[in-house]
């Protein structure tokens, strides 16, 4: 793990050396999509200074100050960076990989002091990376079902647990499956009263009518629908960490209009991540995930642990059926998402990375893939993930959009991902925080880790 960490820095050092950051960047004859509204803005050019937009134009009215760093953008299509909402980065070298795959912005669903070291470091401009949004330690009850979770056992202690939270520069406040009632509740009032949204699981003591009830800002992974949506007849008599799963082939279909109306009513934002579940394999199904070519963009380390004989690898120890069942569950999963799309709640996009098989930046676009199947326009998915994403942080007016005063995360594309939401695969460069980063400089600097990783120790 150190060998690692230091070939990350000074790989990073290195790329950071070849490409300062250009104080002013015209991006010149491009169509921009804005992601405020559907439409596509022809032939026009983006200005940026210090790392914001400035100017936004008809490229023959625009003048391009001297100096600036000049790109060409005819037959090209200009968005916003891409945010993946839903994260757990505990490799340096995966924040690269979000880059790469033009993800500009993340949420960090597990945090700890490190996560606020590399924001610090990429804000100052000495790590590449995306712009990090973060948890604290997961908040759970007991016993927690991960390690490293604070265990919320007496309600008098929430307060604590958020303010000690928010004194350390976290953003958000994670729930997770086993709170009981009066903890959860004790949370809630803690995070109001410390300013820290509640985003993450419905606990199993509770029901997701509770979650929207008390005001969570997000849901994660649809957490809580398969029961709230069982048929009146359902096999299961309750539906629990062990049984959510396989109850989504037992939903009454009926019951996610009602569901969705509430979320849209009470603004709670849904992150569905679809492509977790999809991502499941064991045996040889794990070995042609471990072969596919971008595995070999992952550390060591991390591939380490999703080998299928790893103790690391929790998706070894489950049982085949219920492997099977997450991804039967794709289509009922998709259902509830077009549910909510139709009545118009928040949806935002996330991958749940870190997570067995799901790679960093790489993994988003098979969200986006999974959301169009679920019924989203091409722009709706986009949506989901720049100005949807942007909204649900309350930071609308700072990214998600191309406009004036915007901060310059952009990537700029060969083809309109309106069309065909794949074609924001097809990047020709990355702005990101107002550093042009070509795809050709990005993928020798992945060819490099790559061959790094190869080395023998």
């Amino acid at each position: 793990m150190r060998y690692t960490t230091a070939m990350n820095a000074f790989l990073a050092a290195l790329f950071l050396l070849q490409s300062p950051a250009e104080p002013t960047l015209a991006i010149e004859h491009v169509a921009v999509i804005p992601m405020d509204r559907e439409v596509v803005l022809a032939d026009q050019t983006v200005i940026v200074v210090d790392g914001r937009i400035t100017t936004i134009g008809a490229a023959a009215e625009v003048a391009v100050p001297d100096g600036a760093t000049r790109i060409d953008g005819r037959k090209r299509f200009l968005m916003p960076g891409l945010a993946d909402m839903h994260v757990h980065v505990w490799d340096e070298n995966d924040l690269y990989l979000f880059v790469a795959n033009g993800v500009t912005t993340v949420r960090n669903m597990f945090g700890a002091p490190r996560h606020l070291d590399w924001r610090t470091r990429i804000e100052a401009g000495e790590l590449i990376g995306p712009r990090i949004y973060t948890a604290g330690p997961i908040v759970d009850g007991e016993p927690a079902v991960w390690p490293g979770s604070i265990e919320l056992t007496d309600p008098d202690d929430a307060d604590g647990v958020a303010k000690e939270q928010k004194d350390a520069g976290y953003d958000f406040l994670k729930p997770y499956s086993r709170l009981t009632p009066d903890n959860y509740d004790a949370l809630v009032a803690a995070g109001k009263k410390h300013g820290l949204p509640l985003m993450g699981h419905t606990p199993v003591a509770l029901g997701l009518g509770d979650v929207i009830d008390a005001g969570q800002t997000s849901v994660e992974h649809l957490d809580g629908f398969s029961e709230a949506a069982q048929r009146g007849d359902s096999p299961f008599k309750t539906v629990d960490g062990r049984t959510d799963i396989p109850a989504w082939k037992t939903i009454d279909e009926a019951r996610l209009a009602p569901i969705a109306r509430a979320m849209r009513d009470a603004k709670v934002w849904n992150c569905p991540t679809l492509v977790v579940l999809q991502k499941w394999a064991q045996g040889d199904d794990a070995a042609a995930l471990l072969a596919r070519p971008e595995m070999r963009f992952v550390s060591p380390f991390i591939r380490a642990g999703w080998e299928p004989t790893s103790p690391m690898n929790y998706l070894a120890k489950l049982p085949a059926s219920y492997v099977t069942a997450a991804h039967e569950a794709l289509p009922f999963q998709q259902k509830a998402v077009r549910a909510l799309r139709d009545a118009g709640a928040g949806i935002v996009a996330g991958t749940d990375m870190g997570n067995p098989f799901v790679i960093a930046g790489f993994a988003l676009h098979e969200e986006l893939a999974y959301l169009v199947g679920a019924g989203l326009t091409p722009y709706e998915a986009l949506r989901a993930a720049t100005a949807d994403a942007a909204r649900c942080m309350k930071a609308e007016n700072d990214w998600g959009t191309i406009a004036v005063g915007r901060r310059a995360d952009l990537v700029l594309l060969s083809a309109n991902p309106l069309d065909d939401v794949t074609n924001a695969a097809l990047r020709v460069g990355v702005v990101l925080h107002g550093r042009w980063l070509t795809e050709d400089t990005m993928r020798t600097e992945l060819e490099r880790r790559a061959a790094a990783f190869d080395e023998p120790r």
